[in-house]
C-alpha cells in the first residue's frame, strides 16, 4: 500500500506543476508550503520556483502566516508576493543553507582586501544569472540574526551572508517589502544591470556587525527610492570588489533618492573596495539620522570615482554607540596596502546639505602629486551639538588610510571645521557655521583648513571661528 500512495502523490504533485505553465499567480500553500512557522519549507518552495520558471514564469503569492525556510534560489521571470501578514523566516539552522558551489569555485568577490571565495557562500535568496525577477508585497522577510549573534551582536559565529544576493542578474525589483533582523549584509546585487529598489524598509539591530543595508556592487542603472533603512553597519554603500581572476566592473548610473536612514557606520557610502570605477552618481533628498558618519568617499583600491553629487541632504551625526567619532562628510583618496594601486576621485558636489553635528569635514588627496579633483562645497549649514574631542582621532581603516604619505599628517586631528588637504579645483560657497549654546563651540583653531589646495575659489563663509 505504500508504494502505490507514494505513486499517486508523485502523480498529482506531476499534475499539479503541468497546470502552472498556464497559470500567471500561484499560491505557495497550494503546494506544499505550509506557514506555520515550524515545517521547514525549503524543498517545497523550491519546487514551485523551478517548475513556474520553466513553465514561463508567473507570481508565486505567500498568504500571511510564517514560512520557515532554507536558501531558496531565484529563476528568472519569477516574482515573490509576500501578502500582509506574511514572513518569510529564516533557518536558525546553518545547514539548511548549502554552499552555492558556483559562487563559491569562482571566488566572485575581495571585501577589504581579503578574498572572499575561500568559504562557503550562503544565502536566504539567491540568484545568478537570472532575468526579469522580483521580490514585492506588503509582507516581511525575517533573517533570524539572532541565531548568529552574540548576545551583544558584536561577534557573529558562520552565518548566512548576504541575505539576498543577486550575481549577473537583470530587471532585478525589490517592492515594498520590510527585512528585518539580518544575519549580515541585506541586499547584495553583484554584476548586475537594471535594479529598481522601492519602498523597502531594512530594520536590522543597529549593533549586529556587518549588518548593511544595501550593497550596490559593480552594477549599472540603479534605482533606490522611498526606503527606510536602520543598520548595525552602512545603509547604503556602493562597491567596486572583483572575483580572484581580477575581474572588475564600475558601478554607474545609480540614483538614491527619498530615503531615511540611520547606521552606526556611514549611511551614504562609496568605497572602500573600489578596484573598479564609479561614475554618475546622485544621492538626492535623503534625511540621515544619528549615524556616525553621513556622507563618505573611501577610493583604496585603483579605481576611479568621478561624477557624483549629493543634494538636499539633512543629517543628525552620533558616534557609534554612543562613543567616539563622528564625521558628516569625507572625501579620502587613499592606498589600501603599500602595493595598492593608486586611484582618483574628481567632480563630487555637494549641495545643500544641512548637518547637525560635533565632527568634521574631511576632504584629503593622496599626496601632492595626487590630489582630488574638483571637489565643491555649495550651500552647507553646520549646527555645532557640541564639542568633539577632536585630538585623538584617527580613523583606522587601514595601512596608508588617515596618514599623508609624505608628511605623516594625521588630518583628522586637524582643529577645524572643514579640513582640505591636497585638493585641485576647491570650490567653496554658501557655507554657514552656528551652535545653540556656547558649551557647544567646537574648540577649532581655524574654520577653514588648507595644506596642498590648489586654485581655491572661496565664497561666501559664515562661521563664528577664525577662517
Amino acid at each position: 500500500m505504500r508504494p502505490q500512495t507514494f505513486l499517486m502523490i508523485s502523480a498529482i504533485q506531476l499534475f499539479s506543476f503541468s497546470a502552472l505553465s498556464h497559470a500567471a499567480t500561484v499560491d505557495v500553500t497550494a503546494h506544499g508550503a505550509r506557514p506555520d512557522g515550524k515545517t521547514l519549507n525549503t524543498a517545497a518552495l523550491q519546487r514551485v520556483i523551478d517548475a513556474t520558471s520553466a513553465s514561463g514564469g508567473g507570481t508565486l503569492t505567500f498568504p500571511a502566516g510564517r514560512y520557515l525556510t532554507g536558501t531558496l534560489i531565484l529563476r528568472g521571470n519569477i516574482t515573490l508576493h509576500l501578502e500582509t501578514g506574511a514572513t518569510l523566516l529564516a533557518s536558525p539552522n546553518l545547514d539548511d543553507y548549502p554552499p552555492q558551489e558556483r559562487q563559491y569555485r569562482e571566488g566572485i568577490i575581495e571585501i577589504d582586501g581579503k578574498h572572499q571565495g575561500g568559504y562557503p557562500m550562503r544565502h536566504l535568496i539567491y540568484a545568478f544569472d537570472a532575468e526579469n525577477i522580483a521580490i514585492e508585497g506588503r509582507g516581511t522577510i525575517d533573517g533570524n540574526g539572532d541565531s548568529y549573534f552574540s548576545a551583544d551582536k558584536t561577534t557573529a559565529h558562520a552565518r548566512p551572508t548576504p541575505l539576498i544576493e543577486l550575481i549577473n542578474c537583470r530587471q532585478v525589483r525589490i517592492d515594498n517589502i520590510t527585512i528585518r533582523n539580518a544575519p549580515g549584509w541585506t541586499i547584495h546585487p553583484k554584476n548586475c544591470d537594471d535594479v529598481r529598489i522601492r519602498g523597502v524598509s531594512i530594520l536590522n539591530h543597529l549593533r549586529a556587525i556587518n549588518s548593511d543595508g544595501i550593497d550596490i556592487d559593480s552594477t549599472r542603472n540603479v534605482i533606490i527610492s522611498d526606503c527606510r533603512i536602520e543598520a548595525g553597519d552602512d545603509c547604503i554603500v556602493l562597491k567596486t570588489t572583483k572575483s580572484l581572476a581580477g575581474e572588475t566592473l564600475p558601478v554607474e548610473n545609480v540614483t538614491v533618492t527619498n530615503c531615511v536612514l540611520m547606521s552606526a557606520a556611514t549611511a551614504l557610502k562609496l568605497g572602500t573596495e573600489s578596484h573598479g570605477d564609479y561614475r554618475h552618481i546622485l544621492f538626492n533628498n535623503c534625511v540621515i539620522r544619528d549615524s556616525r558618519t553621513g556622507l563618505a568617499l573611501y577610493c583604496r583600491d585603483g579605481g576611479v570615482m568621478q561624477d557624483i553629487r549629493f543634494d538636499n541632504i539633512t543629517m543628525t551625526t552620533k558616534p557609534k554607540w554612543g562613543k567616539g567619532f563622528e564625521l558628516p562628510i569625507v572625501v579620502e583618496l587613499s592606498k589600501r596596502e603599500a602595493a595598492s594601486l593608486l586611484g582618483a576621485i574628481r567632480d563630487v558636489s555637494f549641495n545643500n546639505i544641512q548637518i547637525h553635528t560635533k565632527g568634521r569635514v574631511i576632504i584629503r588627496g593622496f599626496d601632492e602629486n595626487t590630489p582630488v579633483e574638483n571637489i565643491s562645497l555649495n550651500r552647507v549649514s553646520i549646527n555645532y551639538t557640541g564639542a568633539e574631542q577632536y585630538k585623538n582621532i584617527g580613523k583606522s581603516t587601514g595601512p596608508m588610510a588617515k596618514f599623508d604619505s609624505k608628511k605623516g599628517v594625521n588630518y583628522y586631528a586637524v582643529p577645524a571645521g572643514i579640513i582640505c588637504a591636497h585638493v585641485a579645483g576647491l570650490r567653496i560657497d554658501g557655507i554657514d557655521a552656528s551652535y545653540s549654546k556656547p558649551e557647544y563651540a567646537p574648540a577649532f583653531t581655524q574654520f577653514l583648513y588648507q595644506d596642498g589646495v590648489r586654485a581655491p575659489r572661496l565664497g561666501d563663509i559664515t562661521a563664528p571661528f577664525e577662517r
